[in-house]
């Protein structure tokens, strides 16, 4: 099992990584949101500077945020900072999408962009849409070491439905999905990693997996919703409520009583309690929420803290229900569940003003894990 750790990209993330190094992580992964964290790409060149063997992935690149071979560029100008370290997840947009009030990019879309980055990052002649016209592009000086044109960056796909885990089966180097729903089920990530990988399989790709999702190591006697788990896993249980209602500006100003409708929908086959706190939530906050770019105010926070009107959601139930919390050795034993699965490696987010728990996490889990299971 690898284990890796998510940051909404900022600077202070950079002064946990050489300890996270020297504990055993393997991959530390960047989030692409503009609108919420600092420049991904200034964070994760500056990391590649205080690591030595750690890999370094955005995760994900949202095709809307830029053209394809200026995000090519940039990762192979990172790959030349740290070669054979750096990869490279995609998706179709969640925060990065609605932080702006805009809706996710078609997956067609996606599939172009991916096509045209691998290229690009390959010193490769594409044809790429630009201005509504496509024509044939490459970078022109590879050869002079602006970008890493030899050592190949892996590429992932995000994907929870299955048209997202199609694409990454027919397409992508690897899986990248996760749990915000429900804990982390074996059965259920098992299936979706095979699906996955028998599409991949004909291709020669071993299709390695990638799980997100929030975990955290519970001390002994302390309560599932002390100040420090909920300060800690609360921008986890947040981040589901900020999913399932989201306004785009799209449509238009009057979409709630749509949106509302769609929440109950999307609530099918979760928990009861968890279905009860989403329409809870809808009637408190959503309904309370600006006519005017409501979205600016629904993801301020996103990731990050647990806003004001938001600390009445953040109960012991829902905490134990999304995150992954427990006693250090029920966590070594879940994640070992979830490896038996075919899982290969699982990050949990890093929340700012959390860095410790990399520490934490590191001594307690991964060490005794790797001890037992390699």
């Amino acid at each position: 099992m690898r284990f890796g750790i998510s940051f909404a990209s900022h600077l202070k993330a950079l002064e946990v990584l050489p300890e996270a190094e020297k504990l055993g992580y393997d991959v530390a992964w960047f989030y692409d949101t503009p609108a919420v964290n600092s420049d991904p790409f200034v964070v994760m060149a500056l990391a590649t500077q205080v690591t030595k063997t750690m890999e370094l992935g955005l995760g994900v690149a949202i095709p809307h945020l830029r053209m394809p071979h200026v995000l090519a560029t940039a990762i192979g100008t990172l790959n030349v900072l740290a070669p054979k370290r750096i990869l490279l997840g995609f998706g179709t947009g969640f925060t990065g999408a609605l932080s702006i009030g805009t809706k996710p990019t078609p997956w067609a879309v996606l599939v172009d962009h991916l096509e045209v980055t691998r290229a690009w990052m390959a010193g490769e002649q594409v044809g790429m849409t630009v201005k509504g016209v496509k024509r044939p592009v490459r970078h022109l000086h590879p050869d002079r070491g602006y970008i890493n044109i030899t050592d190949v960056v892996p590429i992932y796909v995000s994907a929870v439905g299955p048209k997202g885990v199609e694409v990454a089966g027919n397409l992508a180097d690897g899986l990248w999905t996760l749990s915000v729903d429900r804990r982390p089920d074996p059965e259920l990530l098992g299936a979706v990693i095979a699906e996955a990988r028998a599409l991949a399989t004909p291709r020669g790709v071993s299709m390695p997996s990638v799980l997100l999702t929030a975990v955290a190591v519970q001390g002994a006697d302390e309560p599932i919703d002390s100040d420090r788990l909920r300060s800690f896993i609360g921008p986890w249980v947040t981040t589901y409520f900020h999913s399932m209602h989201a306004f785009f500006a799209e449509d238009g100003p009057s979409t709630r009583d749509t949106w509302k409708q769609s929440s109950q929908l999307a609530a099918e086959g979760i928990s009861p309690a968890l279905e009860e706190a989403a329409q809870a939530y809808f009637k408190e906050i959503i309904m309370n929420l600006p006519q005017e770019a409501p979205w600016i105010t629904q993801h301020t926070g996103h990731s990050t803290f647990v806003r004001p009107e938001e600390e009445k959601f953040i109960t012991g139930d829902l905490i134990n229900l999304l995150g992954m919390v427990g006693p250090a050795e029920q966590l070594i034993e879940e994640i070992h569940q979830l490896e038996l699965a075919g899982l290969s490696e699982i990050v949990w987010q890093v929340v700012p003003g959390h860095e410790a728990e990399v520490i934490r996490f590191g001594k307690e889990v991964i060490a005794p894990y790797r001890a037992l299971y390699g």
